[in-house]
């Protein structure tokens, strides 16, 4: 399994969102896929963001997890091809979330969306 590297910073950014023990922490590639997407990023840029959800609303589109210092982190398989190069999020003195590889950058603001705002996107 791989590990999902996170600094300090991250962990606690995170650690804010997540109210409770039912939660599940998913890296989201948002490609239009799944039933939090409406659509895809209609771009050249990959495009990553952090979903929290109950663990009993997780769309099984998310079928493999990264390892992460806050637990297992789901993510769409397919989505590995990013992510197998010893990911690491970090933060930068802005406050973003950058997402890199041993490859390069992958994104530059990975945004957090919790559960409220799911719920209100899957409908």
């Amino acid at each position: 399994m791989t590990t999902l590297q996170m600094s300090q910073d991250v962990q606690a950014r995170l650690k804010k969102h997540m109210t409770n023990d039912n939660e599940q922490l998913i890296l989201d590639f948002d490609d239009g896929v799944g039933a939090y997407s409406k659509v895809g990023v209609c771009s050249l840029d990959v495009s990553f963001r952090f979903l929290i959800v109950n663990k009993s609303d997780v769309d099984p589109i998310y079928d493999e997890a990264l390892a992460s210092p806050l637990g297992p982190v789901l993510i769409k398989g397919y989505a590995d091809n990013f992510l197998n190069e010893a990911p690491e999020l970090n933060m930068n003195k802005f406050g973003l979330i950058s997402l890199k590889t041993a490859a390069g950058i992958i994104d530059t603001n990975v945004e957090i969306l919790d559960h409220p705002e799911m719920v209100a996107t899957a409908k």
